[in-house]
Formats: structure tokens, sequence, C-alpha cells
């Protein structure tokens, strides 16, 4: 009999335990019968009885207590997947606008710089500070002899 009371009072601690953590972390609108703060008191000064009333009879459990009159307010319903969520697919599709607005505007940036990159050439070819080449034609439509 006596190697049984060891397993008993462990088992007995944790019991005692886990009702103390869940009455003081249970929400005030979710308590049953008394005041959280008296369940409390009950569970600390009779241990093993406090803790067993607490959890039989003191919180609500299940579908029922969650949506019953008085059970305080409703938890959103969440998504079970983030493709299922509208606000995080908003997110994502603002992302990608974003990233191709950006991506646009490096395009468009790289071309402005060729396209100047190309008249700076063409200018410094010229020497005259005109564009072209030396085959650009003559104010008299002859063509540059060299």
């Amino acid at each position: 009999m006596p190697r049984f009371l060891i397993p008993l009072g462990i088992i007995a601690l944790g019991i005692i335990i886990y009702s103390l953590i869940e009455c003081l972390m249970t929400p005030k609108h979710q308590v049953r019968a008394m005041p959280k703060a008296v369940w409390i008191v009950l569970v600390i000064l009779l241990p093993l009885v406090g803790a067993l009333l607490w959890l039989f009879l003191g919180r609500r459990r299940g579908a029922a207590g969650a949506s019953g009159p008085g059970s305080g307010p409703a938890r959103p319903v969440r998504p079970q997947s983030p493709d299922d969520d509208a606000a995080f697919l908003r997110q994502l599709d603002m992302q990608r606008k974003q990233q191709s607005r950006q991506a646009e505007l490096d395009r468009r940036e790289a071309e402005l710089k060729a396209r100047e990159a190309r008249e700076a050439r063409g200018l410094k070819d010229n020497g005259t500070g005109e564009p072209g080449g030396s085959n650009t034609p003559k104010p008299d439509g002859g063509a540059d002899p060299s």
C-alpha cells in the first residue's frame, strides 16, 4: 500500500497545480458559480477537493458553455490555413504589386541609363557636340570624305 501513496501524491499535486494555473488563466466571464478569487482561495485551502470542484463545476467547457448566454464575447473564427485568410491574401497581392512596380522602375532606370550612355558616346564620337558619327550629311548635301 505505501508504494501507491507516492504516485497518488504526485498525481494529486499535478491536479492541484493544473487546476490553480487554469483557474488563474481562465477569463472572468467563463467562471461559474463563484467569483474567480473565491475559486483560487478554495483550490489553495482545500487542495484536492477544491481542485476537483474547480475542474468539474467552476469553469465553462465545451461548445454549450462557450456559446451559451452570458458567456462573454465570442471568439472570432480564424481561418485554418493562410489561403483562407482574406487579409493575408490582400497583403500578398499588395506585395506582388509593389514588387512588380519596383521591377518596372528598375527596368526603366536601366533603360534610361543605357540611352544616356549611348547619347554620351555619340557626342564624344562626333566631337562637334551634335549627336551622330562622322557619316552625318553636311548641309551642302555631300557626305564627309573620311
